[in-house]
Formats: C-alpha cells, structure tokens, sequence
C-alpha cells in the first residue's frame, strides 16, 4: 500500500494486488472507496484481474482525511491533483509500460475529465473500462425522483447538515460520506449542466476537439435505471467524441444469469461467471502488442 503526495491531513491511498503483468488502475465512484473491487478477502474484480495475471492498483480518491472524517475537497482537486498523482505513481512503478484505467460511476467523469485537463497521459492509456459511468442523467422517471431529487438531493444533506456532509451511508446510497462541496459540484454536472469547471471554467467538452480518445469499453447494467441507465451511457459516449467504443448491457436471459444494478456490477459473486471475462478478454486484446 502506498501513500500519495496530497496535503497534510488528508489521505490518498493505492493497494496493488499482484507484483507482475500489465498495469491495471482501478478507480472507485462517488460515496465509495476501493472496497467496491474488493468486497471481501478474495472476491472482487481486483483479486480477480490479479488471477488473471494482471498487475492491478485500487485507489482511494481523497474525500476522507486522516481521522476518517468526510473532508471538504473539490471536484477541481480530484481532477487536477488526486488523479495526477495516482497517474504519476502507476507510471513510475511501471515505467515504460501503458495501463489500463478501469472506472466505477463518477469516477469514470473524474478520470475522463483529467484526461482532458492533462492530454499528455492519454499517450500512457492503453484503454478504459467504463462501468456504470454517466455524466448527465437526463431520465424523468420515478427512480430519478426518488434516488436523486429526494434521497441524493434533500435527505442526505439534511442529515448531515450539521457536519456540512452528505449523509450517504445513513441512507444506504454509499460506503462513505462526502463533503456538501463535493455534492453541489457534482449535482451541476449531473443535471444536465455545462461539462466545465466551476471553479476555474475550464471547458472540458470543448477542450476534447482534437484529442484522439482511447479505446474504451462501457458497461450497463439493464436494473440500473438512474445512476447509470444506459441511455445516459450513451450520452456519455457521444460527448466524448468518435472513438472505438463498445457498450455491454447486461440483461437477464441474453448472456447475463440477472439483472444487474449500479454497485452489484462490481459486488455481485455472479460478476465473476457473467461479465468480469468480457472484461478481461477485452483488456488481453488491447494488451496485444499488434492491437
């Protein structure tokens, strides 16, 4: 486990699970940590990938500090600082060798969006997995109404209105809480916002004209139809440009034993039989030299 170079106080943490193979970087979303890749000791994509021979780091994005208390970093700080530096650690550990980014919900729009920020890391990218990953939701239903407007959008910061927190946990929405910064930052984007920075306006969606977006692999889950429906997947796919993208639904009875939701992609002990060797032999092909 290593220890990444951000402010006194706060915490970035990096596991690696395997000591050899191609570099895979895992990056967990928004209301969780790295234990959405590893539930439970031995199980998870993260030991999984491992077995199969690959060389697999789990970050822990800083919305924790050292006393395991929710702290009030920005969305702009993750993107500019957080990943930066976990792109930094995983080229130094692997010099020479292109990784793979494998991403979780919004960590997927936090990854894409330092990718824009700093092009440079693209060249060192040799794809991206894209699970559950949505940046705008734009579905009116009444899961959008009940997860996001009432639960995500009223009840989780009145409860925590004191600690200026975002009550996650206590609602059943997360594994941990997040800052009232980091909640307002994300609900403009999310809500059909402008892809920009509120805090230094830079223009993501404008900066992408002219960058040569990686491969990437994009997957839904058909239960899951507001934190990363698969129409808003699609969306996302298309903000980010023309690029070699393949998007997997899984739905029970074509190809997948159930209907999967937002965090069970990744949780889910079927996970294992169903999608996570789509996964892989997407990530050997790309790993091919001649690919």
């Amino acid at each position: 486990m290593t220890t990444g170079t951000v402010p006194p106080g706060s915490r970035l943490l990096m596991r690696r699970f395997g000591s050899s193979g191609p570099p895979v970087l895992l990056i967990h979303g928004l209301g969780q940590n790295g234990d959405i890749f590893c539930p439970a000791p031995d199980s998870g994509l993260a030991p999984w990938l491992e077995q199969a021979g690959y060389s697999v780091h789990v970050a822990d994005l800083r919305t924790r500090d050292a006393a395991d208390q929710p702290t009030a970093v920005s969305q702009h700080q993750l993107i500019t600082e957080d990943l930066p530096v976990v792109f930094q650690q995983l080229a130094e550990q692997h010099p020479g060798e292109r990784f793979f980014i494998v991403s979780h919900g919004w960590g997927g729009v936090l990854v894409s969006s330092a990718l824009i920020r700093q092009p440079q890391w693209l060249e060192q990218v040799a794809g991206l997995v894209q699970i559950a990953v949505r940046r705008r939701c734009q579905q009116r239903h009444w899961r959008r109404r009940l997860l996001l407007d009432l639960m995500w959008g009223r009840l989780a910061p009145l409860l925590g209105r004191s600690q200026q927190v975002l009550a996650l946990r206590a609602l059943g929405l997360g594994r941990v809480d997040i800052s009232r910064r980091l909640h307002d930052e994300v609900r403009m984007w999310q809500n059909d916002g402008n892809w920009r920075d509120p805090q230094d306006g830079f223009d993501y969606a404008a900066s992408l004209a002219g960058i040569g977006w990686p491969d990437s692999l994009y997957i839904a889950g058909h239960k899951d139809q507001c934190m990363g429906h698969p129409a808003d997947i699609t969306l996302f796919i298309r903000e980010l440009g023309v690029h070699d993208a393949q998007l997997i639904l899984l739905q029970k009875g074509t190809g997948s034993s159930r209907d999967y939701g937002h965090g069970d992609l990744l949780t889910h002990p079927s996970a294992a039989i169903d999608h996570f060797p789509i996964l892989l032999s997407w990530l050997t092909r790309h790993a091919a030299p001649d690919t």
